[in-house]
Order: C-alpha cells, then structure tokens, then sequence
C-alpha cells in the first residue's frame, strides 16, 4: 500500500462522537488565547532589535518559554471543568499575568528581565495549582500530573533565576529551563492524560488563526508609512498572500488528518500523540508565522529594496519552518514523508540566498510562489489518492 493511506484513512475517518462533539472551546479559552497570542508575537521586536543570528535564537528559545506555558493551558483546559467561579477567576488572573509576560517579552535579555520572569513563574505556579485541583476527582490522571508537576515548576523557577544573570548566562540558564520543560514531558510520558480530540485539535487550531491574524497586523504596521501607489498595492498583495499561503499549509490538510487521525487513536495512546503532533510539532509551526511576519513587515518598509540579510533569512527560515513542522507531524502520525513540502523547504532556503539581489516585493513574491506550488502539487496528488481509495 502506498504511504499515503494512511493519511487519506485518518482524513477519511468517520464523524467524531457526540461526546467528543460537545465540548467546543469556551469564550474564557479563546479571551486567554489573544492575550499568549500577543506574548508570542511581541517576539518580533526581539528579532527586529537584534536581527543577528544569536537575535534569532535568542527570540526562538523565548518563543519555547511562553508557547510551553500556553500549551500547558491548553492541556490543562481540555481536561478541567472551567465552569465555576472559582476556577475562572483563577484563569482570568493567570491571563493578567500572561498579559505582563507579553509587555516585558520585547525588553527580556535587558535591563527588565524580572518583568519577565517574575510573572512568568507565578502563571506556570497557577497552572499546575489550578491543573491539580480540576483533577481531583480523577485520580488517575491527577497521578499522571503528580509526575510531571516537579518538572513544570522547577523549569519556571530556573528562569527567575536567570533573570539575575546576563548576556550569554541568561542565555544558557533560559535554554536549561525549556528542556526540562520538554525533557519532562518527554521522560514522563503522557501516559494517564485523557484528550477530547476535537477540543484539543480545535484549541491548537484556532491559536495558528490568532497567530496568522497578528502577521496580518505586521503587514499593516509595515504598510503604514508607505504611498499609496502600484507598488505599494502589489507589496500588500503580496504580505497578504504570503499570509494565506501559511493558512492553506496548516488547514487545509494537515490540521484536519491531524484532529481525525487523534480521534482514531486509541484513548490510552492519545496522550503521547497529542504530546508530539500538537504541543511539539506546533512549535516550528508557530516560530514560522513569526518569521514571516518579520520578513512581511520590512518587506513593506522598504519594497523596492533589497532585503536585509536579517530579512532574507527571516523569510526563508519562517517558511521552511512551517513546512518542516507539518512534515514531522505527519511522520510522527502516520510514518509517511510530506516529500512536496521537503522540496518546499529546499527551494525557500535556495530562494533567500540566490535571489538575494531582487527588490523585496519580488524575493518574497517568489517564495511565496514556491509555497504554494508545492501546496498546489500536494494537494492534487493527495485529493487523487482519496478519490481512487474511494473507487476501491
């Protein structure tokens, strides 16, 4: 059998249960989305402030720090009721002090470090607080928490203690923190953690929208100063599709094979999935769309001009990490290789380096164009392999 049937058969997979299907994702989970939303992208004035390669991975690794804490949320959320007074209150206090998180992300290996930090520590105490409580008549998963609870609240810990230190200090103690972080989850396991596949996969999706909807923003920032003439049409024409382009790559396919494939999962097996195709594959998902969104907004600045090296490799690296996430998530889920968004990814990073020359308008019109190529080819190949295992 060809290694996209299981692809077309997790997209081909029946309607989920009516259980699954009542449990939507709340206004108070959406209200504490926007506010991590704008934590994640304030992670563009990093790259704007320092747009050296250590400014890259500098932004990169404080990206990890608050998408963990928000994927933790969202773990947290798809388990607990967040009905009661109690319980919201608590949500709308940790998403104040998410809010004080996003404000200090921009000034974070400065001078306002413990603005940072600070606040970062009391919303993952608060999550593992409030993620314990909503457990407490499940004690099986509360067990399964009890076991990954120490790693939660040392890795935050290790961060105020980083924010006494400096430059490359910071650095180094900031990235220890985020692999205890993942190396927790990945030591522990998942195992005991209940998932509500749609809940689940539609909290995952509806952050990529808020995501997508702030580059729209860095568009209109980078627009703003600009005449209003052909160019400056063809430049918003372009951020724009760029933009869509990034959405096609994730909802068209790949978040709707992903929800279903879940939902097939058996319940016991669930946890690990969700664990490497949501929390980890998401993340270069993410770090993408706020690269481009770098790449959008000096774009706009400047059309017809070259784009700064920073810029090139902004665009390049923001796409190819979109294409690589989904091809590691669709590995991880069904062990076959997206070999259309290999070839994407090779021809964005070929693109930034040989067409370094041509006016940005035009470099990022011709990524976006190798995007969707391969989206197109992709999607024609995949919809013809549907239709003849249909015909079986």
């Amino acid at each position: 059998m060809s290694t996209d049937a299981p692809v077309a058969a997790a997209e081909l997979a029946g309607p989920e249960t009516p259980a699954e299907e009542e449990r939507r994702t709340s206004y108070l989970e959406l209200f504490f989305d926007l506010v991590f939303v704008f934590a994640i992208t304030q992670v563009t004035a990093l790259i704007l402030g320092d747009p050296s390669a250590g400014g890259f991975l500098r932004a990169a690794l404080v990206l990890g720090l608050v998408y963990w804490a928000w994927s933790g949320y969202a773990w947290m959320t798809n388990a607990i009721d967040i009905g009661s007074a109690g319980v919201r209150l608590a949500v709308v206090a940790a998403t104040a002090g998410s809010l004080f998180v996003a404000l200090a992300v921009p000034h974070a290996y400065e001078d306002q470090a413990l603005w940072f930090a600070v606040p970062y520590l009391v919303v993952r105490v608060v999550h593992v607080l409030l993620y314990g409580y909503g457990l407490r008549a499940d004690p099986a998963h509360q067990a399964a928490l009890r076991k990954l609870a120490p790693w939660f609240l040392v890795a935050p810990a290790i961060v105020l203690l980083g924010a006494f230190l400096d430059g490359d200090a910071r650095t180094a103690v900031w990235g220890l923190s985020l692999a205890i972080d993942v190396g927790g989850a990945l030591a522990v396991g998942t195992a005991g953690f209940r998932v509500s596949p749609s809940h689940f996969a539609e909290r995952y999706g509806l952050f990529v929208i808020i995501a997508l909807g702030e580059s729209i923003v860095a568009v209109g920032v980078g627009a703003a100063e600009s005449e209003r003439d052909v160019l400056f049409a063809t430049a918003v024409a372009v951020g724009f599709a760029g933009v869509a382009g990034l959405w096609w790559s994730y909802f068209d396919i790949p978040a709707r094979g992903a929800e279903r494939t879940l939902t097939a999962t058996p319940a016991e097996r669930r946890g690990p999935f969700a664990r490497d195709v949501f929390t980890i594959c998401h993340y270069p998902f993410v770090l993408g769309v706020i690269l481009y969104a770098v790449a959008g907004e000096k774009m706009l600045e400047h059309p017809d001009e070259p784009l700064s090296t920073a810029g090139r490799w902004a665009l390049g690296l923001g796409i190819a990490a979109t294409l690589a996430a989904m091809v590691l998530a669709r590995f991880r889920a069904v062990r076959a290789v997206a070999w259309e968004r290999v070839a994407g990814i090779a021809l964005a990073l070929v693109a930034v380096v040989a067409l370094r020359d041509l006016d940005a308008v035009w470099l990022v019109l011709a990524v976006i164009g190798c995007l969707l190529a391969v989206l197109a080819v992709e999607d024609v190949r995949l919809r013809e392999f549907r239709s003849r295992l249909r015909a079986v």
